[in-house]
């Protein structure tokens, strides 16, 4: 280990914890200070090679007077006090900015989207402004590191104009000129998303809410479809299992018909197998729709506008945030299946639930949910969620 680096690291980072500021009317600013054995219980390991090399980095940094540095009768360091009028030539042997001067770039950085943006990306900047503006941290472990801010920010901007599905690894390409770079902040943004989306999402979702995948996406059908295309036609009744048609492929989708009038979205993919296809026209919808799935919809109701709409869901707040949403993207009046207080009663006295976690709590809060009242009062006095394997659990 580099100790000089790691020694000094340690202190500038104490130095910069007090808000970098000059104390007021001309007091003296307080010592920064390291106790050597409690930070480096290595240090008095008298059979380690780790004690000499502390010995030595402590020896050059006193010797650089950039710590003073008292030591025992014994002949140790004993605490080590920063030197704070060298701290420019500790910055540049560090190769390190100070905090200062980091916090005025990302400010210059935030205020640059800010003015750019009338979306996802303002609101993130005016909220981390407003932290940095306050002494505090713009969150998400972004303090102190501007060139990861940067890409954040470019990211969130280029997601608020995705209107395809669109790979991860083309859109990291495309923004960052690297098919990899995404990665090292896709936590960091899908954190940011979380907590800036108007409906409650889950973080492992959240990316494909915005029309980013991992890998291509399809759209399983399988029941009374009668699939229009320029030069040919499919009635999926025909084939036992349904189809899956490349998100890329409905764009070749000229009408879309349906042999019953009624129409099954359904959320899960292993309850989409076990659905019946029977006098119904079956759709896996797999979370909340993305534009794809939703444009897809929108066709069908524009050729089927007087067929039933059902959407069978998992019976918890984020399953019915799913239903409202897909009424909200599609403008189609779709009715839950299966998603209802005796269905979920049933479940629970069969055993079959889950208990409810924090965000399913926080998710029962969301207005749009409202109408839900009566069922969420069930599982918070029972503490229980259905998912809808269960339904197919209980007939086993």
């Amino acid at each position: 280990m580099d100790y000089v680096r790691e020694i000094l690291n340690t202190l500038v980072d104490v130095y910069e914890q007090r808000r970098y500021d000059q104390p007021p009317d001309g007091r003296q600013r307080r010592a920064v200070t390291l106790d050597v054995v409690k930070r480096y219980p290595q240090y008095k390991d008298h059979l380690g090679m780790d004690e000499q090399e502390i010995d030595d980095a402590i020896t050059r940094l006193a010797g650089w007077q950039m710590v003073t540095a008292p030591r025992s009768a014994q002949g140790y360091y004993t605490k080590l006090i920063l030197c704070q009028e060298r701290m420019s030539e500790i910055y540049k042997l560090l190769g390190r900015k100070p905090a200062q001067v980091i916090r005025q770039e990302q400010m210059q950085l935030l205020q640059d989207a800010q003015r750019r943006s009338n979306g996802l990306t303002r609101r993130f900047a005016e909220k981390a402004i407003a932290a940095l503006q306050e002494g505090r941290s713009p969150g998400y472990g972004l303090q102190g590191d501007t060139e990861k801010l940067r890409d954040v920010l470019l990211a969130l901007e280029k997601m608020e104009h995705l209107r395809k599905e669109t790979y991860l690894r083309n859109f990291s390409e495309a923004v960052f000129h690297d098919s990899k770079r995404f990665q090292t902040i896709s936590g960091i943004t899908r954190s940011v998303l979380v907590d800036l989306t108007e409906q409650p999402v889950e973080k492992d979702k959240i990316l494909e809410y915005y029309n980013l995948f991992e890998n291509p996406t399809y759209l399983y059908l399988k029941g009374g479809w009668i699939l229009d295309f320029a030069d040919s036609a499919i009635c999926v009744a025909n084939l036992p299992g349904g189809i899956g048609l490349a998100s890329d492929a409905l764009s070749t989708v000229q009408a879309v018909h349906l042999q019953d009038k009624t129409v099954v979205s359904v959320e899960n993919l292993t309850t989409y197998h076990d659905t019946s296809e029977r006098s119904q026209a079956v759709l896996y919808l797999g979370g909340f729709p993305n534009s794809v799935r939703a444009n897809f919809l929108r066709m069908v109701y524009s050729n089927e506008p007087d067929a039933n709409y059902f959407h069978h869901g998992d019976l918890d707040p984020h399953g019915f945030l799913i239903l409202e949403n897909l009424k909200q993207k599609t403008g189609i009046p779709f009715q839950p299946m299966e998603m209802d207080l005796p269905t979920l009663k049933d479940c629970f006295t069969a055993g079959h639930y889950r208990p409810l976690t924090a965000e399913d709590r926080k998710a029962m809060q969301y207005p749009l949910l409202n109408p839900y009242r009566e069922i969420f009062d069930f599982m918070k006095e029972n503490n229980c969620k259905v998912e809808q394997e269960s339904f197919a659990a209980m007939k086993l």
